[in-house]
């Protein structure tokens, strides 16, 4: 059996501590459902994405990630050193795998799930991710200049065309760069991770409603 790639493990990694954080079960790794970039064209879409099929009571998940995105991430590890410089390929990676985890999350639940919802928690999820990193190398500390740096500073996907599709990424952006600055502001800032912990479990299972509720109700 070949040695898993460093891509590889990063994915996994990733995977795993959304599970922790979240208080979900393990699920089939992340990694065995790549698609092939030789096949990846066979699929709908472009770029990094994760693909989800259903009939009946069978649900069928595919992610694929872009050959320059695996290509950053094993030339500049984020978790030895996270910047600017793989800090887009990261987010990418992540939101690839938090989009798997809660596709999963919801068909064990049997719940439906909207792009706008599955985009929102994949943005909050790149965040938290990110967080993670960047206070293991840096002592805690995480500056406001990050949520700046992924939900203002960004650029959309050149696939993404459709002028209803931008309008769900901008909304999404929007949306978690006001949660995540109260996650920023009442726990980030004082260490107080046990409470972000439970505060992000408890968002992680509204629907798309509640989840909406919830961040128009923050002061």
């Amino acid at each position: 059996m070949s040695e898993a790639s460093p891509v590889s493990t990063l994915l996994l990694d990733v995977q795993r501590r959304l599970e922790a954080l979240y208080a979900l079960e393990h699920q089939a790794p992340v990694t065995e459902f790549l698609i092939p970039l030789e096949h990846a064209d066979d699929y709908p879409g472009g770029g990094s994405r994760t693909l989800v099929t259903q009939k009946g009571d069978d649900v069928s998940l595919g992610v694929v990630l872009e050959d320059s995105v695996r290509t950053r991430l094993a030339a500049a590890d984020p978790r030895v050193h996270l910047d600017r410089e793989n800090l887009d390929p990261f987010c990418v990676a992540a939101e690839e795998v938090s989009h798997f985890v809660y596709l999963f999350f919801c068909a064990r639940a049997a719940r439906q799930v909207t792009q706008l919802e599955l985009e929102l928690q994949g943005e909050v999820d790149k965040y938290l991710s990110s967080v993670f990193l960047l206070c293991l190398q840096n002592e805690g500390a995480v500056s406001p200049l990050l949520r700046e740096l992924l939900f203002r500073q960004y650029r959309l996907a050149a696939h993404v065309t459709d002028e209803e599709g931008r309008a769900r990424y901008h909304r999404a952006s929007e949306l978690a760069y006001r949660y995540c600055g109260y996650l920023e502001s009442r726990f980030l800032r004082g260490s107080r991770l046990q409470e972000l912990a439970r505060e992000a479990r408890r968002f992680y299972r509204l629907g798309q409603r509640d989840k909406l509720e919830r961040i128009a109700a923050l002061q």
